[in-house]
């Protein structure tokens, strides 16, 4: 597979296998996973307050904020939605990178546990993004925000929640947003690109898991069905905020990325590209890679334009 593929040697030994979201299986990456995550959130460097904000249905969403210390408020503010396939939850990397984007670009992230796949199909895990995004608009001041200044942003699957939700505020008018910023996101759901049908054998994340993700999470919809806030590919992208779109190249999601990025040029919206060479989907799970450091202050980079005053 290394042969095959031209990979950097910071990822080429990236495993490759084939996610089929049985039940089992994601409780334990789960479990493992949030082990991982209560050792690395008390050393964040950074005031975390946790919030639980109260859903129609009685029961509760999960939220924290994440604040620098003495950083002057209202600040500008990034609404983050982690990846991992609508069904897995956050890792310790989504932590330390919020961490950095709270600390370098000087912004409160609000850091969203919304619900997960499958045994919250789709639009539950959507409805809990775009509920957090109104509380913060609505508790801007209390939060410290400057409702001017606040940008949602994702990696993979929490890059599919992310645009989806800046349509959504878009069409309802909820706020405007100054900035979307989208790291090698889910975008489309029909997987008809070269990337989603070539590469079957990439390490990480692979074009049969890609759609084995989308019959998971759309399973009550029947195949084919057009979603736009799900897949925001295939959603209209006129009146979106300053974007950020990163993609990987043995990446299945790569080219709906690229096609993405086409179609915001298409209709007006200043986008900066990250196409990043080499890579795969999760390169920056190798941290100390210098092709993830640079990807890194990209993002950074583009945050604090996204925030600078009056750039909505």
């Amino acid at each position: 597979m290394i042969n095959k593929y031209d990979i950097h040697p910071d990822f080429a030994r990236f495993p490759v296998f084939t996610l089929r979201f049985r039940t089992l299986t994601l409780w334990f990456i789960n479990f493992l996973t949030s082990m991982q995550c209560a050792f690395v959130r008390p050393r964040l460097r950074l005031a975390v307050t946790n919030h639980h904000l109260p859903r129609p249905d009685g029961s509760r969403l999960k939220v924290f904020s994440m604040k620098p210390k003495g950083i002057a408020k209202p600040a500008p503010a990034l609404v983050y939605y982690h990846g991992g396939a609508f069904a897995l939850t956050y890792a310790g990397l989504h932590l330390k990178n919020c961490e950095r984007y709270a600390r370098e670009a000087g912004c409160i992230v609000i850091f969203v546990d919304y619900r997960l796949a499958p045994r919250f199909p789709f639009p539950a895990g959507f409805d809990d993004c775009y509920h957090s995004l109104r509380w913060v608009v609505d508790n801007a001041g209390n939060l410290g925000i400057d409702p001017e200044r606040i940008a949602v942003g994702g990696d993979s699957a929490g890059g599919a929640l992310a645009a989806g939700v800046a349509q959504r505020a878009r069409d309802e008018g909820l706020v405007k947003l100054c900035g979307q910023m989208l790291v090698y996101p889910v975008l489309d759901n029909t997987c008809s690109t070269p990337s989603a049908t070539d590469f079957v054998d990439t390490p990480l994340w692979n074009a049969v898991s890609n759609r084995n993700m989308w019959n998971m999470y759309l399973h009550p919809y029947p195949i084919g069905t057009a979603l736009p806030y799900a897949a925001p590919g295939l959603g209209a992208l006129r009146g979106l905020p300053l974007s950020y779109v990163e993609t990987a190249e043995f990446d299945p999601l790569r080219d709906e990325g690229l096609r993405y990025i086409e179609k915001l040029r298409q209709a007006g919206i200043a986008v900066q590209v990250n196409e990043t060479k080499r890579t795969v989907h999760g390169y920056d799970a190798s941290a100390g890679s210098d092709i993830a450091r640079q990807s890194m202050l990209e993002r950074i980079n583009f945050l604090n334009e996204a925030f600078k005053p009056g750039s909505a």
